[in-house]
């Protein structure tokens, strides 16, 4: 008997994940086993459809400074990112760089962005340093696990408009699931 390595969740609330970060909410896909699992890849979660609202604006609710989104025009995808600490190079940063791409079935377009970073003032030589002390080979092979959560409206700039698309998150080799989400307008 078979057992899956992961769960993705469904009827969780989408509208409740804040956006440009890097925590575990109710919608991020999740490990079985999060110490032992031997799972590698990319995995996202995002509603089937969105109802856009009538009658409002981006106007009515800005985007905060660290690229943070509230209200009813998001368009939020959860994610999981689980690789190899030495791929890429990237010491186990991964969720900074993930390619999110969202492929508008009826015409064809697409569009594709990065979790925003917030500007914010270089750290102090002694804690980059920290990350520099020598690792092993050993330690290269070690997983390392890494939430991400985009609002697709405003990171990849979908238009408010009836549509379906194929999401789906790209690093290097790595491509996650596809989901297909259906916005339509409020009538």
């Amino acid at each position: 008997m078979s057992e899956s390595l992961y769960e993705i969740p469904i009827n969780c609330d989408f509208s409740t994940i804040t956006n440009a970060n890097n925590s575990e909410n109710d919608c991020s896909p999740k490990l079985t086993d999060s110490f032992f699992s031997t799972y590698s890849g990319i995995l996202i979660n995002a509603p089937k459809e969105v109802l856009w609202p009538k009658g409002v604006s981006f106007a009515d609710n800005p985007v905060g400074p660290w690229g943070e989104t509230e209200g009813p025009l998001r368009l939020m995808v959860a994610g999981l990112i689980r690789l190899p600490y030495k791929s890429m190079g990237l010491k186990g940063n991964f969720s900074d760089t993930i390619l999110v791409i969202a492929v508008n079935q009826a015409t064809g377009e697409s569009y594709s962005g990065r979790m925003p970073q917030p500007d914010l003032l270089p750290e102090p030589d002694f804690i980059n340093n920290l990350s520099e002390r020598p690792r092993s080979e050993k330690d290269g092979d070690v997983l390392i696990s890494d939430n991400f959560n985009f609002d697709l409206v405003h990171d990849l700039g979908i238009p408010i408009m009836d549509a379906s698309y194929h999401v789906y998150a790209t690093l290097g080799e790595y491509k996650s699931n596809t989901v297909t989400i259906k916005t339509s307008m409020e009538k």
